[in-house]
């Protein structure tokens, strides 16, 4: 079996459980189902899980609701995070904000929630419980995080920090996490899986920032220049600025406290982007911070799974 085929293989699985978790009374949620399960989303966060369950040779199907519980958990974080920011496209597609309206994009996002907590709690597993409460409350406070520094020039890579860990690693720490509970690990491994996920979700999230400024919405599927027009310091602009002199910090301070950017700020972001190297320096710290992570990996015996994570992983940088 490729690796390709056996992607697509768990990835319908996990297509099918979502369908099955995600009821529908009303039309509205019919549609808005159909949206998040063709999305086209890469499934990376219960992909991750599966995968670490075969690690631990995890046995029963609880993995596949796990996983899916994690994917509901982000679809509806998407369409909060698509109402505050006001995008209009994710993935290529319209958003269900700007298809159907901001305050149904809320709802659903709920609902989804709602969905996916019922069914944890069907696993009879207080852990597994407790560990998804803390995730939802991460993202919320780092949604609020990033709207108070979204525009503040004084923001650090350590409240950066705290905010992609919330809004992303904290997930992903879940979900690897969680399959060494379901393995029956002891704590001091679960603390391994987890700070393993969390690493893993925060690298993601550097590349996710690093596409807004440097892939176009085709290639991507995000709308370019997102973050920069929403006026957020994402990891490009704050390693940017770390190689600025004092007038380009001035400038660049400008540009974000404007209530919005001209096509010539635009230019002018790029261009310093590019006059500092600063593709080529992210490259490099995703490329280190990768290797580190396959260290982790390799203490896995061989096998078609650690291989097709390793695949996956090399798709980050």
């Amino acid at each position: 079996m490729n690796s390709k085929f056996k992607i697509q293989t768990i990835l319908s699985q996990f297509d099918k459980n979502l369908d099955n978790i995600i009821s529908e009374d009303i039309p509205i949620l019919k549609k808005i189902k159909k949206q998040v399960i063709t999305s086209g989303g890469k499934r990376i966060r219960p992909f991750a899980h599966y995968l670490f369950c075969q690690f631990l040779n995890v046995k029963g199907v609880s993995w596949l609701d796990v996983g899916s519980v994690a994917e509901l958990i982000h679809a509806a974080s998407l369409l909060h995070d698509d109402v505050v920011d006001n995008a209009p496209i994710r993935r290529g597609k319209p958003t269900i904000g700007a298809s159907f309206g901001n305050k149904t994009a809320i709802l659903a996002g709920d609902y989804l929630l709602a969905c996916g907590i019922s069914r944890l709690n069907s696993l009879g597993n207080p852990e597994l419980m407790e560990i998804f409460s803390q995730v939802l409350r991460d993202l919320s406070v780092s949604e609020l995080l990033q709207m108070e520094w979204e525009k503040n020039p004084n923001i650090t890579l350590k409240i950066y920090d705290q905010i992609i860990y919330g809004k992303t690693a904290s997930l992903f720490g879940v979900c690897t996490e969680s399959a060494a509970i379901l393995a029956n690990q002891s704590k001091e491994k679960r603390k391994e899986f987890r700070q393993f996920g969390v690493r893993l979700g925060k690298l993601f999230q550097k590349k996710d920032d690093c596409l807004d400024y440097f892939v176009d919405s085709k290639a991507s599927g995000k709308e370019f220049l997102k973050d920069f027009k929403n006026g957020l310091y994402t990891y490009p602009v704050l390693v940017l600025r770390s190689k600025l002199s004092l007038l380009e910090k001035r400038k660049l301070n400008q540009m974000f406290q404007k209530e919005t950017r001209t096509s010539s700020d635009e230019t002018m972001i790029l261009d310093l982007m590019n006059a500092k190297q600063i593709p080529t320096i992210l490259h490099k710290e995703l490329e280190k911070e990768k290797n580190e992570l396959l260290v982790f990996l390799n203490q896995f015996p061989k096998s078609k799974e650690r291989e097709l994570f390793i695949e996956q992983l090399g798709r980050l940088t």
